[in-house]
């Protein structure tokens, strides 16, 4: 074999073993308008669009999208069973949310899921790395449902909640996402990457997300972050 093929072989071996090739399986889901007129809220769908753009434009990841109507339980559920079944193992699983949140639970359209339910269908992943962003009322109360011996000990889950347990999560006027999600999407794309690697880790996203948030409802809105994963985990590339 001449040098030319060898470096050309090389290549394409490092091209596959190297984390850079592995995928998001990304399944955003955002209510604004539930049955009704009473529970209907301003942005939550638009935040689930926005972040479903967010990561399509990063790159190597397949997302799917569901708002309103379409954001029923046994849809979100099959929709996260067929994304999130087509990962391998150094594929990462990602479910955003942004809706109503009740204790235990989240709200979708016809009624709620509850947040055993979802990392249930995670569990049925090969993916080593699992995400969970949550902007809803009360999200932290997620903690308290998920606990680290129910997870393999090669595998990373996190939770990014927006609020903590009794805290409601806010929308301003002015901006056109809830506070959590402008900020979060920031965050992503590189505004919290402190050290200008270009990856954004756990500890980089939740230090400058948690800070503009507090900042921004003068305290009365903290987010959490919680799991079974290193400071040093990398959430995005940019």
């Amino acid at each position: 074999m001449d040098v030319r093929k060898r470096i050309i072989y090389i290549a394409l071996f490092l091209a596959c073993a190297f984390p850079a090739c592995a995928k998001n399986f990304v399944v955003c889901v955002g209510l604004s308008d539930y049955p009704g007129y009473g529970n209907d809220l301003t942005v939550s769908a638009y935040d689930a669009v926005f972040m479903s753009n967010l990561f399509r434009r990063n790159g190597n990841s397949e997302v799917y999208c569901l708002t309103n109507r379409d954001a029923t339980v046994s849809r979100v559920v099959s929709t996260m069973r067929q994304a999130y079944g087509r990962a391998g193992e150094h594929d990462t699983v990602i479910l955003f949310f942004s809706g109503h949140g009740v204790n235990g639970s989240f709200r979708c359209y016809d009624g709620t899921l509850a947040y055993n339910k979802v990392t249930d269908c995670m569990k049925l992943s090969a993916a080593r790395k699992r995400l969970v962003f949550a902007d809803a009322c009360m999200s932290g109360g997620m903690r308290a449902n998920n606990r680290r011996s129910s997870t393999r000990d090669d595998v990373s889950i996190m939770f990014f909640l927006s609020s903590r347990t009794r805290e409601p999560s806010r929308e301003i006027v002015g901006l056109r996402n809830s506070v959590f999600t402008h900020y979060l999407g920031r965050g992503l794309k590189g505004y919290a990457d402190k050290n200008g690697d270009r990856v954004v880790t756990a500890r980089e996203l939740f230090d400058f997300v948690s800070k503009q948030v507090i900042d921004m409802t003068r305290r009365r809105q903290h987010p959490v972050m919680w799991g079974n994963f290193s400071d040093n985990m990398s959430v995005m590339r940019w």
